[in-house]
């Protein structure tokens, strides 16, 4: 076999974005889908991220793209059990629970300089922009000021300034983490419920 061939297989086979290609979803998983909700609820705080490797086609084209074990972020509301979060569709409402049920891997992130406030105030600015359209040239480093990726919404919600030109400023939902503190990061989805006492 050509080296470059192997290079590629060990590539495709090893790409950290396809750990979810394998739906771990139903009956059997709803234990842990529920000691993920449990534990959002306890550590987690309204207008926090929630960063996320889902089930969906669009988060397999940005994990297996960008080797990533996450491929999206949306905006906690705590109070309401939801997330705001920018998909193909535009900035939509999501029931936390139908969330958590399609994600493979969460890691809630509290925003550097979140207070509560700030934090209602971060979920009132991310609402106000539902049915916003999908900020598709934003992914590639061409940001609309009137549209929004997953990342750049949850950013922009808190105030930091993301809609700049160029690709080596988009912001990836792997990289979220240094505009915060991570809180509790589940591992990748295996069946087993996991506790609060994981997260910081």
């Amino acid at each position: 076999m050509p080296a470059f061939v192997f290079i590629l297989l060990l590539l495709v086979t090893a790409c950290a974005g396809r750990r979810a290609l394998d739906r771990k979803m139903g009956p059997r998983y709803e234990p842990e889908t529920q000691s993920w909700l449990a534990v959002v609820r306890a550590v987690g705080g309204t207008g926090m991220w929630i960063v996320s490797r889902g089930y969906h086609p669009g988060d397999d084209f940005v994990a297996i793209a960008s080797n990533a074990s996450f491929s999206h972020t949306s905006i906690l509301d705590l109070e309401r059990s939801e997330v705001i979060e920018a998909v193909a569709a535009g900035v939509v409402v999501t029931p936390l629970d139908k969330y958590l049920r399609e994600t493979h891997r969460l890691r809630v992130v509290r925003p550097r300089g979140w207070t509560a406030e700030r934090g209602t105030e971060a979920l009132a600015r991310a609402r106000s922009k539902i049915g916003a359209p999908y900020d598709y040239l934003g992914v590639v480093g061409v940001p609309d000021d009137d549209r929004f990726y997953c990342s750049e919404l949850a950013a922009w919600s808190m105030g930091i300034v993301v809609d700049r030109p160029g690709p080596h400023r988009v912001l990836h939902p792997k990289k979220m983490h240094e505009l915060g503190e991570i809180l509790f990061d589940s591992g990748d989805r295996d069946g087993a419920p996991d506790e609060v006492a994981k997260a910081r």
